[in-house]
């Protein structure tokens, strides 16, 4: 999908915000901090689960196939997130982020999405705050989804991306030539059109009919 409306994923520079969540808030000094673990707990799927969006008014950019590719786009994540905030432990949830990770779709987050104007595209920005404030509270590294590769990695990536081709042809690549085909036994064919002087005038006495045919 990303690759149909690449012209689209071009603001490089775009960070997605961290929001300011109920783990980040000051703990309440009348409340124990296992109390308060077990109430961020309990209260996980409600804080993360993706909620409705306002309707947009209509502009320019809506209904294009644009809008059409990252709506689908934003679909997907706010699936990703409703199943993330709905599974009940810390290790769990992490786990499946490890599984998104090794599929590619977090670097797919951090290199892509996160490059659409969120001005014209924001479920899918929505969906990545919303991404980045659950795992952030669960303690999973976000930096790579919220700022895309450094430029150390986005440098050994283009290292990595494919060899460099040698400018000498290899041995053995060369069009075959006639002369190089084997033998099958039989002569090449040949036109002799006796062009050395040497073609005979036919007479009216040769009645083979075979020399002189062109003269």
């Amino acid at each position: 999908m990303t690759k149909e409306v690449f012209w689209i994923f071009l603001h490089h520079l775009n960070v997605v915000p961290l929001p300011k969540n109920t783990a980040d808030a000051p703990a309440d000094v009348d409340v124990e901090p296992e109390e308060r673990a077990r109430a961020l707990a309990a209260t996980y799927t409600h804080r993360h689960f993706p909620g409705s969006r306002p309707p947009v008014p209509a502009a320019p950019y809506i209904g294009g196939v644009e809008w059409d590719a990252t709506t689908y786009l934003a679909a997907h994540l706010d699936l990703l997130n409703g199943l993330i905030s709905s599974i009940p432990t810390v290790d769990a949830r992490n786990t499946l982020r490890a599984e998104m990770r090794a599929s590619g779709f977090e670097r797919t987050m951090g290199t892509t999405l996160r490059t659409c104007k969120e001005k014209f595209y924001s479920g899918v920005h929505d969906g990545l705050r919303a991404w980045a404030a659950a795992a952030h509270e669960d303690g999973w590294e976000t930096r790579s989804v919220r700022e895309g590769p450094t430029m150390e990695e986005q440098a050994a990536r283009a290292r990595s991306a494919s060899p460099k081709k040698s400018p000498k042809k290899k041995t053995g690549d060369e069009a075959p030539r006639i002369e190089a085909l084997p033998p099958l036994g039989l002569d090449n064919p040949r036109l002799d059109l006796r062009l050395d002087g040497e073609i005979r005038k036919r007479s009216a006495l040769d009645n083979d009919g075979d020399d002189g045919w062109l003269g």
